[in-house]
């Protein structure tokens, strides 16, 4: 049978599945109605999934393009191998994870399991009926990924020599992330639910003032949050940690505190960081970042997270970031008020989670230009970040330090321009190789 004859049959049979699970007591016109409006919906999550498709396609087909030449030293062709092997390795196991997600979501939606799950609970006060129709959805999402967490962590990681976590610290992961974001999920809608319906229309302004500083707040306690999962101490005082200081003296920038993350403990992968959104900026490196490149590299690397705290770019991101949420959360309160889009799925008025869902498939593509957005504003920020670093002589340094980490992670050293334009909120190695040359050669 043709492709086109099998999406035909999946057409009638998302139509038929919807008179099963439409609300009970609605007329045949109504029924038609709420049916349209669920195949719809469908049809344009189905299209978001496919997108990203698509962009798999793209990424796998771009691999046998030409490595860009100022980064071909950074794999020999032993290693240029391993990482294209690697690199199939992950794009298989995500294409079949994101698979099996999508058929999970998809029976969910057309047989509507979520307004089952909430029905499950009727007859509880309604914050605890959320609370365990929440937690239920929760343990399915995670109970679904496992598998391939594991995978990815003892199999792959393992295989390419990147893997450093034990079981134990896999498990007591798991269960940290599903606490937290189980919680998470609930605090926030508990909260979205108690100020639209206390102040109807009205309290989508206090819901974008609420979210707005918890954004800050959580801005202001990243290193806390990261404490649930890895163990962080101050920067031992010696060479490396005066060069790094004669640094933040010299322009007259309070580092709150420059310290280091245990990354060893999980994988061979080294990474840093700045966060905070007050004067006193907090600077992160990781053990391996420390332990195993020269002084020189670590202090170009440094460098260039110093220009982001110098230059603010934490504050000047967060006008557009707030905008997203204030944007978002009008949309969600539009979705209020469309409330056959609700019953289309089974359930009899709004609901609060399911309304999430709703969003993503009726504003995917503006969600998908303002991620562009925001990652555009990011690779403006890291090409002034390694500027700074070039300008203060730690060009070549850089250079060097931005292989090193990309051999070491078995980087992607040309992806799709595409994707790049899309969802890298860093430019790629060759690009930021190309922009410290010039600003090397004009300093």
């Amino acid at each position: 049978m043709s492709e086109s004859g099998d999406f035909v049959i999946f057409s009638l049979l998302l139509t038929q599945i919807g008179t099963w699970t439409v609300v009970p007591g609605t007329t045949r016109e109504d029924k038609m109605t709420l049916q349209t409006i669920k195949t719809i919906l469908i049809l344009s999550f189905i299209l978001n999934e496919a997108f990203d498709w698509y962009l798999d396609y793209l990424d796998t087909k771009h691999m046998n393009a030409a490595v860009p030449e100022n980064v071909r030293d950074v794999y020999n062709k032993e290693e240029y191998e391993k990482w294209i092997s690697y690199h199939k390795d992950n794009k298989r196991l995500g294409i079949l994870m994101q698979a099996v997600s999508f058929l999970v979501s998809l029976v969910m939606l057309v047989f509507s399991l979520h307004a089952f799950v909430f029905r499950m609970f009727e007859g509880k006060p309604v914050y605890l009926q959320y609370f365990c129709a929440i937690v239920l959805f929760s343990m399915i999402t995670t109970l679904v990924s496992i598998p391939f967490q594991y995978y990815d962590t003892f199999v792959i990681e393992e295989k390419y020599g990147m893997n450093k976590t034990t079981l134990k610290t896999f498990i007591l992961d798991m269960i940290k992330s599903w606490v937290i974001s189980t919680v998470l999920m609930f605090a926030l809608i508990s909260l979205i639910m108690f100020l639209y319906e206390r102040f109807g229309d009205s309290g989508i302004v206090l819901i974008c003032a609420a979210f707005i500083l918890i954004s800050l707040v959580f801005s202001m306690i990243a290193v806390p949050l990261m404490r649930i999962f890895n163990k962080f101490v101050p920067l031992e005082d010696g060479e490396l940690k005066d060069a790094l200081l004669a640094l933040c003296d010299k322009y007259g920038v309070q580092v709150k505190k420059i310290i280091v993350r245990d990354a060893s403990r999980r994988t061979t992968k080294a990474n840093a960081f700045c966060t905070g959104i007050t004067k006193k900026k907090t600077i992160s490196l990781d053990d391996n970042l420390v332990e195993d490149y020269d002084k020189e590299q670590i202090v170009a690397v440094f460098a260039h997270e110093f220009a982001h705290a110098k230059y603010r770019h934490i504050l000047k991101s967060l006008p557009f970031s707030l905008a997203q949420t204030v944007l978002t959360i009008v949309m969600m309160g539009i979705i209020f008020h469309i409330l056959p889009a609700f019953e289309a799925f089974g359930f009899t008025g709004v609901n609060y989670y399911f309304a999430m869902t709703l969003l993503n498939m009726l504003t995917w593509p503006l969600s998908r230009g303002l991620e562009c957005v925001a990652c555009q504003i990011s690779r403006k920020h890291e090409y002034e970040a390694d500027a700074f670093a070039a300008r203060e002589g730690y060009g070549e340094a850089l250079i060097s330090a931005l292989k090193k980490l990309s051999k070491d992670s078995l980087s992607n050293l040309n992806p799709h321009p595409l994707i790049v334009k899309l969802m890298y909120s860093h430019p790629t190695l060759s690009q930021r190789i190309e922009a410290i040359e010039s600003k090397c050669l004009t300093s």
